[in-house]
């Protein structure tokens, strides 16, 4: 099994009981598995700069619970950028974490990467059904598209979609209107 092979990759969500958003996001990278929580790199400065005007990640703010109503979900508790893998004898199932992560399409038309897909996809919306009564806030492409390839968003309280924060994106001028949505739906 592909996850007992990973183990020390894995890198849990970030939720309690008082959240009232939950970000939804891709996958850990390096930082991620250093840290052992979610969005501990630049992109949660990056979200923590942008959101609170704060000079630290994002996940190490939820992780120390800094920031009390906000939940991280990754859609991949595992990495997704085989440049997170370091000193792995990597499987042949990891060729495809990298397709998964750049081309949603190829998710149906690639048989070998079907078993994978369903078993992440079905953890995805296992984890994040249990939370239909909070806000969610959908990080980047994958992050929706794997949304709506496994779950209804009319099920959910709210969802609110807005580019994935690596890049700067967050600081870019043509999402300035929806990051000034984020700002007030966190709030």
């Amino acid at each position: 099994m592909l996850q007992t092979k990973l183990k020390n990759y894995f890198v849990d969500d970030l939720l309690y009981v008082d959240n009232e958003v939950i970000f939804v996001l891709e996958s850990p990278h390096i930082q991620e598995v250093k840290n052992g929580y979610p969005v501990a790199g630049k992109s949660g400065v990056d979200m923590s700069k942008v959101l609170f005007s704060k000079n630290e990640a994002f996940g190490k703010l939820v992780y120390e619970k800094k920031i009390t109503n906000i939940g991280i979900l990754n859609v991949s508790n595992f990495p997704l950028q085989m440049s997170a893998y370091e000193n792995i004898s990597t499987c042949s199932e990891m060729v495809y974490f990298e397709k998964i992560r750049q081309n949603p399409k190829l998710r149906k038309k690639i048989n070998p990467i079907n078993p994978i897909i369903q078993e992440m996809m079905e953890n995805f919306k296992n984890r994040l059904s249990l939370h239909k009564d909070k806000k969610i806030v959908l990080c980047g492409n994958f992050a929706q598209n794997s949304f709506d390839s496994v779950l209804n968003e009319s099920d959910f309280k709210e969802v609110l979609r807005v580019p994935h924060p690596s890049f700067n994106n967050w600081k870019k001028e043509r999402y300035k209107d929806v990051i000034k949505e984020l700002v007030e739906f966190v709030k």
